[in-house]
C-alpha cells in the first residue's frame, strides 16, 4: 500500500512539474465575444502567455459546478494577461452557449470546439477537465472532475511555476 501511495504522490508531482505534452497553437470561435471586437480566439495573438483551460460540456452538472470557480480563478489572476482562463465547450449549437453564458456570467473566455480539435489534443475524455498549459504549450498540469480547496490551489501553483519559467 505505502508503494502505492508513493507512486501516485510522484505521479502527482510529475504532472505538476514536468511537462506531460504539448498542443499546437489554437484558434476557437469565441462565444462571448461581443466586447471583444474579435469572433476567433486565437492563442497565437497571446504569446508569453499561461492558459488555464476549462474543458466542459453545457449540460453536464459537475461543468456547471466549477463555473464559479473558474470566474474566481479569473479573479485571482486579476488582470494579467500573461495568464489567460478559458472555458473550451465542446457543443456545437451557438443559442445553447448564449443561455450558459447568460446564467453563469463568465468573466473570461468561453470557446467553442465543435470539432473537438483542441479537446483531443488534450486528451479529454472526462467532464469536466481542467489544463495548465505553460508558454511554450507543455500541458504542464491536468486535473478532472469538480474542483476540491486542493485542486484550486494545484491550479494555481501550476500557474505561477509556468509563469516563473517565462521568465528565464
Amino acid at each position: 500500500m505505502r508503494n502505492f501511495i508513493f507512486a501516485v504522490s510522484l505521479f502527482f508531482i510529475n504532472t505538476v512539474s514536468t511537462p506531460v505534452w504539448a498542443v499546437s497553437a489554437f484558434e476557437l470561435p469565441w462565444m462571448n465575444a461581443s466586447s471583444q471586437g474579435s469572433i476567433n480566439y486565437k492563442s497565437a495573438d497571446y504569446q508569453g502567455a499561461v492558459w488555464v483551460v476549462e474543458a466542459f460540456f453545457l449540460g453536464c452538472p459537475y461543468c456547471n459546478d466549477n463555473a464559479p470557480r473558474v470566474n474566481d480563478l479569473q479573479n485571482y489572476f486579476g488582470n494579467d494577461e500573461r495568464v489567460q482562463i478559458l472555458d473550451v465547450g465542446i457543443d456545437k449549437g451557438d443559442s445553447s452557449y448564449a443561455e450558459w453564458i447568460q446564467r453563469h456570467q463568465p468573466n473570461h473566455p468561453v470557446l467553442k470546439d465543435a470539432s473537438r480539435m483542441l479537446i483531443r489534443q488534450l486528451g479529454t475524455s472526462t467532464y469536466p477537465s481542467t489544463y495548465v498549459i505553460d508558454h511554450k504549450l507543455n500541458v504542464v498540469f491536468k486535473s478532472s472532475g469538480v474542483w476540491s480547496a486542493k485542486t484550486e490551489q494545484a491550479i494555481k501553483d501550476a500557474v505561477e511555476k509556468a509563469l516563473l519559467k517565462i521568465k528565464n
